[in-house]
């Protein structure tokens, strides 16, 4: 089935990371964690996670926008209020696990955000880990939020800039070995494909085996 909204707001949560809602359809039910593949104007559609939690009125996604591959992104960004955007019905990605370590390269963090509202509403966030990484700081967003709910849980990785503070690179075998405190903790992956593939060879070396990919 098809869904077709107006969209209700857009805002720029960082220079290349919109905010977009819609209202949610007349019996459009999601589980936290699912996304659906949105369409706009000529463009392939392609997979987006709703980010608020399924009670409300609403519908609330968090998009990356390449604005030099001048594609489905970009043309999102470019939307106003009222304009409308087509969708499918939900899909699941990810589900909330206990003693999760989210690890998110960029917006790959965007199936987490839910899950992770959820759980601190059900009390079961306090033992999870955010491990966030991104080309710089201003690459970053909701890092306000992400601090309120995981406290020094929450830990930024910057990839790119040498001069800042949270400067790693990128995350490698040590990294993990140093900051997963039990190896048998359940660890959700999200990024871009050669983001997963580097995490789960990553991880599988130093002796993780519950990884989750998503579906």
């Amino acid at each position: 089935m098809q869904y077709k909204e107006k969209i209700k707001a857009i805002n720029w949560l960082a220079h290349n990371v919109i905010q977009l809602e819609v209202p949610k359809p007349k019996g459009f039910e999601y589980n936290v964690g699912d996304a659906v593949e949105i369409k706009v104007n000529d463009q392939e559609p392609g997979p987006f996670t709703m980010t608020n939690l399924p009670g409300e009125g609403r519908l609330e996604f968090v998009i990356r926008v390449y604005a030099e591959h001048h594609g489905k992104t970009e043309a999102l960004s470019r939307l106003k209020p009222g304009d409308e955007i087509s969708f499918t019905e939900p899909f699941n990605t990810f589900q909330p696990q206990k003693r999760a370590v989210f690890l998110a390269g960029g917006t790959g963090i965007t199936p987490f955000i839910a899950i992770m509202r959820y759980m601190q509403k059900q009390d079961t966030l306090a033992d999870c880990f955010l491990f966030f990484s991104n080309k710089t700081r201003k690459d970053l967003f909701l890092e306000e939020e992400l601090t309120d709910m995981l406290g020094d849980h929450f830990q930024n990785i910057i990839a790119n800039d040498k001069d800042d503070p949270d400067y790693y690179g990128n995350i490698d075998e040590a990294w993990l070995k140093a900051h997963i405190d039990d190896l048998s903790r359940p660890v959700l992956v999200c990024g871009p494909p050669a983001f997963n593939e580097a995490m789960e060879k990553a991880l599988k070396s130093i002796g993780v085996r519950d990884i989750d990919l998503g579906s």
